[in-house]
């Protein structure tokens, strides 16, 4: 499958439309975050094991959350939850930066390895082994934050947020192996959740 046959087949009947995200998308070779075993599996609509327990996002769940997070060049992001490597690689070519936690340290030295291979943007991703869990106060830092894993519920860092920042976490459902992503826009005095914006099978985050 070609470039041009993925991003139609896989994205676009997915809703990924963006053309800001789409380019990102054909520019970055997904197969060389997939681990060796997969690779052939890399433009495949499916979860991908990378050992500890832990999966690649499906290739439609990393691009809804790149179109529904509106990143914008200026935006400081943190991801929490940096797996392979792909998402962060991604998001580097449409912001400013990208702090990236990762607490498994089999996960933290894949992702790691992948990026000082493959990535172009290495300047603007500042990797780190810890779980944010011990570090809340970083997140009020950011404009944009990432979680890749499922939180039980969003109480624990919403006063962490800063001001007309964006939040992407997926929600745990103890009663489905599927967890819901969901989208806070924090303001000055409220905040407001956009619901059921994708699906996936994720890891309930370690510490909370």
């Amino acid at each position: 499958m070609n470039n041009n046959d993925h991003v139609n087949q896989i994205y676009r009947s997915n809703n990924i439309l963006d053309e800001k995200i789409l380019s990102v998308i054909r520019k970055i070779k997904r197969h060389s975050f997939v681990p060796e075993a997969f690779k052939s599996f890399s433009y495949s609509d499916m979860t991908m094991p990378l050992g500890c327990g832990v999966s690649m996002l499906t290739p439609s769940c990393e691009a809804t959350i790149l179109q529904e997070m509106d990143f914008h060049k200026n935006d400081s992001v943190l991801l929490i939850g940096n797996g392979s490597g792909y998402l962060a690689e991604c998001i580097s070519h449409l912001t400013s930066s990208v702090t990236a936690y990762e607490c498994n340290e089999t996960l933290f030295d894949y992702g790691k390895t992948n990026l000082d291979t493959y990535s172009v943007n290495k300047e603007k991703i500042h990797l780190f082994n810890e779980n944010i869990f011990d570090f809340l106060d970083k997140i009020h830092d950011h404009t944009k934050v990432v979680f890749t894993c499922s939180v039980r519920s969003y109480d624990f860092f919403i006063d962490y947020l800063s001001e007309n920042s964006r939040t992407f976490t997926f929600l745990w459902r103890d009663k489905s192996p599927y967890s819901s992503g969901i989208i806070i826009d924090k303001t000055i005095n409220s905040y407001t959740v956009s619901k059921n914006i994708v699906t996936s099978q994720t890891d309930l985050i370690v510490g909370i």
